[in-house]
């Protein structure tokens, strides 16, 4: 995980390792934002907007479906990145 300080909903939407650690539910990474989140408690909100927008794509009210289709673009990048 890189040291990048988050503090709004797109800076974890924007960042490849939040991503592959909602999409893949890679246990090591469990840990590593779990401290993070510690560390930072007042990201908190910030983070389970992101997560759950990453959950809940296509039923995501909070983004326009050119935010949706630029974010879900991202996320198949960042998951192809992943696997190679």
């Amino acid at each position: 995980m890189k040291t990048t300080i988050h503090t709004t909903v797109d800076d974890f939407l924007r960042d490849d390792d939040f991503i592959r650690y909602v999409m893949d539910a890679i246990p090591d990474s469990d840990s590593r934002w779990a401290s993070y989140l510690s560390a930072a408690p007042a990201v908190r909100s910030a983070y389970l907007k992101a997560y759950d927008i990453l959950n809940h794509l296509d039923d995501c009210h909070l983004l326009s479906p050119e935010e949706k289709a630029t974010l879900k673009q991202r996320v198949i990048h960042t998951i192809r990145l992943s696997y190679n």
